[in-house]
């Protein structure tokens, strides 16, 4: 035991060190396959070091796993899943089995030999499915595997039996997670096949240890399934979609509902995390029956799943009662808030009706809109119009119809691209220089490995050139980012609507040159001032012309105030 408290430590700070140390020196993609690599290799060390014959089994095991599942990721087929039913067979043979099952009033029901090595084989070869299976959508393994080595290790602890094995398997898999968090539990990406059923076997193989050594097997049976109760009724849900409908779910029906009410992927992560971990904590309450046991597990899960409980009543309660559009003379503006619009945006991506057109305006476009009918037009048949611009925002605040929050049209596309690799929906990058709208798509994938570019191209075309929409088309692309400028970004996009087929067209004016590099974005004590369009005027002085329409667009706003009409009726509307 005291090895075992002197290396899971010392092997810690060590794969921390080395992270930080490496980090500065490797390019993302690199960075990413050494921690991979870093893991295995921590956990296979801290086997041979302190773990008995029986961890350092159950480790090789998953390492193997490991191994299938890279043979999984470059040669993707569906017969693969099968292969960890025969790492099942040989972890039954060679491995810790599952010799008997706990009954009620304490009794026990032992298996045959035969029997032993079925539910074993079958237990453990189901677990590395069942987590890529969670991994489809990211960060929810990580979270569940936190929880579950959480309660495996409380378990052990408060049994009141000398269970050596389960506590090193336990304790490492807490500690491996935790210092490799930042890779399992990113909200925005996937473990992939490798360390997920490198992880599947690990939690399995925990679990199963227990039983050798006392626990009933009910208990830590019962463990898993509460954690994973929620994933398991989804995929049974897509099966029988699969089965019995033409048009199946997904596999995420729960996760999707949240996303459709509005709800944010991180907040619904840890909504459904939060249920499982409740789950798991009362079936380990009944099990165990330790009042000790039971006041510490329950104080924590309330406190848990209030803190992921709040933002789903907050997100749902500001969805129910969602405003009116706010209006300045002949723009109205969506009153949203920037998770709510990536949920919606995300939802128009995938519904395959037609092009959904969000424009982000600020005050020049609110100017534009009244001297330009075409634009205009645009902006009212827009899926969504965000309130992008300290000014607008000031304005619509000051005429009494204030917008949630701002929704700066640059972190609305980040967090779109960052969504779009989440779900791997393809992304296309149309406007700007060459080297601007080439800089952007390079950056977006270096931060968002994930990322699927389709395809980008400059701004520099006929508007009538109908291959342009073609090509964008034919891409593949769900989403398409337009960095033309105000107004002709949007009047493109609504004039080629017909020709882009089913995708979310976003309007973004000059993100590119700022994702590229090529100009510098406000910093935040500027944002907060309003001042972002002063400092975009000295990198670019030749804006001044453009930027005298803020002048103007202020002195409108306090003739409106003072009830004064600053424009003639609605002229883009006649």
């Amino acid at each position: 035991m005291a090895e075992v408290l002197f290396f899971v430590p010392a092997a810690v700070v060590l794969c921390f060190l080395l992270q930080r140390r490496c980090r500065r020196s490797m390019e993302m993609p690199q960075y990413n396959y050494f921690r991979d690599l870093l893991l295995v290799a921590a956990w296979v060390l801290a086997a041979l070091w302190a773990g008995s014959s029986v961890s350092r089994f159950i480790v090789g095991m998953a390492a193997f796993a490991s191994l299938i599942g890279t043979c999984q990721h470059i040669r993707p087929h569906w017969g693969w899943k099968t292969v960890y039913l025969f790492v099942g067979l040989l972890f039954a043979f060679f491995g810790p089995k599952i010799g008997f099952i706990g009954l009620p009033d304490g009794q026990y029901h032992y298996f045959s030999p035969e029997v032993s090595i079925i539910a074993t084989a079958l237990w453990v070869g189901v677990f590395p499915v069942l987590l890529q299976q969670l991994d489809n959508i990211p960060g929810m393994a990580g979270h569940l595997l936190a929880v579950s080595f959480s309660l495996l290790l409380l378990a052990t602890v408060f049994s009141g039996q000398d269970l050596p094995d389960a506590f090193f398997m336990s304790l490492c898999g807490l500690a491996f997670l935790g210092v490799f968090w930042s890779r399992h539990g990113h909200m925005y990406r996937r473990m992939g096949e490798s360390l997920s059923a490198f992880w599947g076997v690990l939690v399995a193989g925990t679990s199963v240890l227990g039983v050798s050594k006392g626990i009933t097997f009910s208990t830590l049976l019962l463990l898993p399934l509460g954690l994973f109760a929620i994933p398991i009724m989804e995929a049974s849900l897509h099966f029988a979609g699969l089965a019995f409908s033409s048009k199946p779910h997904g596999a995420a029906v729960l996760y999707r509902k949240l996303i459709s009410r509005g709800l944010d992927h991180p907040s619904a992560v840890r909504f459904i995390t939060s249920l499982c971990a409740l789950g798991g904590a009362v079936i380990a309450i009944s099990q165990l029956g330790n009042s000790l046991f039971m006041m510490l597990w329950v104080s924590a899960t309330i406190l848990f799943t209030g803190l992921a409980i709040m933002p789903f009543i907050r997100k749902m309660k500001e969805n129910a009662e969602m405003p009116l559009k706010p209006s300045i003379w002949s723009t109205s503006v969506d009153n949203v808030s920037m998770d709510y619009a990536l949920a919606k945006t995300r939802a128009a991506a995938l519904s395959g009706k037609g092009v959904s057109l969000v424009s982000t305006v600020n005050a020049l476009a609110v100017m534009e809109a009244e001297k330009n009918r075409g634009y205009a037009d645009a902006l009212r048949s827009s899926f969504l119009t965000l309130a992008d611009g300290a000014g607008l925002v000031w304005a619509l605040r000051f005429l009494g119809t204030p917008v949630q929050e701002r929704v700066a049209g640059i972190d609305f596309m980040m967090r779109l691209s960052r969504t779009a690799a989440a779900e791997r929906l393809p992304v296309y990058l149309l406007g700007a220089k060459e080297e601007a709208v080439k800089g952007a798509a390079e950056t977006l994938k270096e931060q968002y490995p994930d990322l699927v570019i389709a395809g980008w191209r400059n701004g520099y075309f006929d508007p009538c050139d109908a291959s342009v929409a073609g090509a964008v088309r034919d891409s593949g692309a769900k989403i398409l980012f337009v960095a033309m400028g105000v107004p002709r970004q949007e009047i493109w996009i609504r004039e080629n609507a017909r020709l882009l087929g089913d995708m979310v067209a976003v309007g973004v004016g000059g993100a590119f040159d700022v994702v590229s590099g090529q100009l510098r974005r406000a910093p935040g004590a500027w944002q907060k001032l309003g001042l972002e369009w002063l400092f975009r005027l000295l990198q670019e002085p030749w804006r001044w012309k453009r930027d005298i329409d803020l002048f103007i667009f202020v002195c409108r706003v306090f003739l409106t105030k003072l009830g004064l009409r600053p424009f003639r009726e609605d002229r883009s509307a006649e």
